[in-house]
């Protein structure tokens, strides 16, 4: 089920963009030339293309990393994460991180991102 909703998601996706091409293509064509409304139109689509799937390619790579799996090789991943702290030194808090290794592949990935047992900022 996950897999149809995905293709319906992609679907609607290339429609809407197609759609804004086609609205591009005309008001191009219409106000500078037919070319240039063209290679606008082609740009737009690839663009809105380009947006939707490097999103989904994240969700999924998310997805992956959240299931303990490496997203590369999908073996199994160690997780690795900081809690949010107080640097005296500075006299500021540090961002807390989580850190993700795979020692089959070598997948390493890091993001800055509060758990809830994450300290809050005063």
């Amino acid at each position: 089920m996950p897999a149809l909703r995905a293709g319906f998601d992609l679907a609607i996706v290339l429609v809407g963009a197609a759609a804004w091409s086609l609205a591009v293509l005309v008001f191009g064509s219409r106000y500078l030339s037919p070319t240039a409304g063209g290679l606008l139109a082609l740009a737009v689509f690839v663009s809105a293309l380009v947006f939707v799937l490097s999103g989904e390619l994240q969700a999924i790579q998310g997805r992956r990393l959240a299931a303990g799996r490496c997203p590369r090789c999908r073996g199994p991943i160690a997780a690795e994460h900081r809690h949010r702290r107080w640097d005296a030194a500075r006299g500021a808090w540090l961002a807390p991180t989580t850190n993700w290794d795979c020692p089959v592949c070598a997948f390493n990935h890091s993001e800055a991102w509060a758990c809830p047992a994450c300290p809050e900022e005063h």
